[in-house]
């Protein structure tokens, strides 16, 4: 299996610090708080473990909102929500007093316009980064076990999983950003971040 050194997993994780600032900056002016952000993990993993690698059971409940993507390198950014932290979120969003049922009606809304807004500004942060294009798909929402929800048509093969936690700090609700690219995928993004080094250098 593919394997990262840790100057690029270093290289990786700073390149989504900076993306993922980006989002949680969107996301900050949506809910009107401050939303923290963990230390980026980086890893590769069959795709079978990518639910575990994120630090998920496969049959845990969640609902996800993904967006595919395609460039110079390609994959799947998904915003992952455990069990019941979606409604929360979307509660923060609307900042209005409503019943379960009606949060629970809106969920697929909010959450997809959340999604949009802050996967294509972390995508957006990376191309940029690169000066590159990237291009998203519409967004799509899902909700259900996180082992099928991270499956991939195609069945096995390795991902690298890049993977981001962020939290309101005021509602303390949270969930995960993740972007799952394939071996060929993570091989022409390790090639840009080497060029972006090398410019940099």
């Amino acid at each position: 299996m593919m394997e990262l050194s840790e100057l690029q997993e270093d290289a990786i994780s700073e390149l989504l610090n900076i993306g993922m600032g980006t989002a949680a900056s969107a996301l900050s002016q949506m809910v009107g708080e401050e939303v923290m952000l963990s230390v980026p993990s980086v890893t590769i993993v069959p795709r079978s473990e990518a639910a575990q690698a994120i630090g998920l059971g496969k049959d845990d409940q969640v609902s996800a909102v993904r967006e595919h993507f395609t460039g110079s390198f390609w994959g799947d950014a998904m915003l992952l929500f455990p069990e019941g932290n979606s409604v929360e979120l979307v509660r923060a969003l609307l900042k209005e007093e409503m019943t379960l049922e009606m949060l629970s009606e809106m969920e697929q809304e909010a959450l997809t316009e959340v999604g949009n807004i802050i996967l294509n500004a972390c995508l957006g942060s990376l191309a940029n980064i690169f000066g590159d294009e990237l291009h998203y798909e519409m967004p799509e929402f899902a909700h259900g076990a996180c082992g099928m929800i991270l499956a991939d048509d195609k069945g096995g093969g390795s991902v690298l999983i890049l993977r981001m936690d962020f939290t309101l700090q005021k509602t303390n609700v949270g969930g995960f950003l993740t972007l799952m690219m394939d071996v060929d995928s993570v091989q022409a993004f390790i090639a840009q971040i080497e060029q972006f080094m090398q410019e940099m250098a």
